[in-house]
């Protein structure tokens, strides 16, 4: 079968073994995998990524050296009846396999390929199958909202809170959706590009700017929020909190937004930052700030997020921006490092 393979740092349609479906595994054909910031970072920082997943404990994370067929964001047809669904149903899952190996995630493992490609295997009991009113499309972004969910329930949050989401890259914007969905907010987007701004007013951002500190300051303090001591002792905050959610993964970001965090706020990092970074704790503690450090999720969320999109398909729509054949991976890979408007591009078999 044709794959899209990753190997030494290059992405190249090649022909690779069919997969074979052990017991509890089941035999399904990709029909729309999203490409993922974490896919991006594999394909240019391999070793890097391999080195921080194996410290963390993870082994079942790929070796680098080897080839991997990535695409884990995936909608997939089934090819054999599994779970109750018949064959020819369209289902999505958890990237996770468990074999006699331990845990391998797909997309990211030396042993499974990923949607990337014509066919694949997925774990039978972790199946949803994808009603009719959901495009397939849609039904591939349950994934990447599943990390959303996620960072949204570590956070915290409840009805007293008040939200701001630096970045408005996929993982920033599903954050807005979310907050949205579950009736939450007020919610501002600061991100540098106008087009991602754009986006994030449609899935629901009260207000949006570009990156500016002094802007941002004052909205928080339109919110009753104040960032210095202070004021926030003398004016109160009138039982709000504020969380900000960081999706933008670069170094220095972390330190700017404590400096311009309201005293108590929450800071949920989700985004990845593949670099050292410093922080002053001391200016964290006398703000009385918490990080929170964010990653993947649980069966539950998935179902959550599942759930979010078959209750209403056409609220994320906007999101997926294009589409390629396995044959133009490359292509979709340079688009989205490249920036401008491209948000959740499509990887499908033809």
């Amino acid at each position: 079968m044709r794959a899209a393979v990753l190997h030494g740092g290059r992405i190249t349609l090649e022909d690779v073994a069919e997969p074979v479906p052990a017991p509890g595994l089941v035999l399904a054909a990709p029909l729309a995998c999203g490409v993922c910031g974490s896919d991006l970072h594999a394909r240019d920082h391999a070793p890097h990524l391999c080195d921080l997943l194996h410290r963390a404990g993870f082994r079942g994370f790929m070796d680098p050296a080897q080839p991997v067929v990535m695409g884990h964001e995936f909608c997939a047809e089934l090819l054999e009846p599994a779970a109750g669904l018949p064959r020819g149903a369209r289902v999505v899952s958890q990237p996770f396999l468990v074999d006699a190996q331990g845990v391998a995630l797909i997309g990211f493992s030396n042993r499974y390929n990923g949607a990337f490609a014509e066919r694949m295997v997925l774990q039978e009991d972790a199946l949803l199958g994808v009603p009719d009113h959901v495009p397939t499309d849609i039904a591939a972004l349950t994934e990447p909202l599943a990390v959303a969910v996620h960072a949204v329930a570590e956070a915290g949050v409840d009805e007293r809170c008040v939200f701001a989401v630096h970045g408005c890259g996929p993982v920033g914007l599903f954050v807005i959706a979310r907050l949205r969905a579950l009736g939450l907010g007020p919610v501002l987007a600061v991100d540098l590009v106008a087009s991602r701004r754009a986006m994030a007013e449609r899935m629901g951002a009260d207000a949006v700017l570009s990156p500016d500190g002094d802007a941002v300051t004052r909205w928080w303090a339109a919110q009753g929020l104040h960032a210095g001591l202070s004021d926030s002792v003398a004016r109160g905050t009138g039982g709000r909190r504020a969380v900000i959610f960081e999706c933008v993964g670069r170094p220095g970001m972390l330190a700017a937004l404590a400096e311009g965090a309201p005293i108590g706020a929450t800071i949920a990092v989700a985004g990845v930052c593949m670099q050292s970074d410093a922080i002053e704790p001391a200016l964290l503690i006398q703000k009385s700030i918490q990080l929170r450090f964010v990653f993947a999720y649980s069966a539950d969320e998935f179902r959550a997020a599942f759930d979010m999109i078959v209750a209403d398909p056409a609220a994320l729509a906007p999101m997926v921006t294009g589409a390629v054949t396995i044959a133009a991976v490359d292509t979709a890979f340079a688009a989205l490092t490249a920036g401008g408007e491209q948000i959740k591009m499509m990887v499908r078999p033809a």
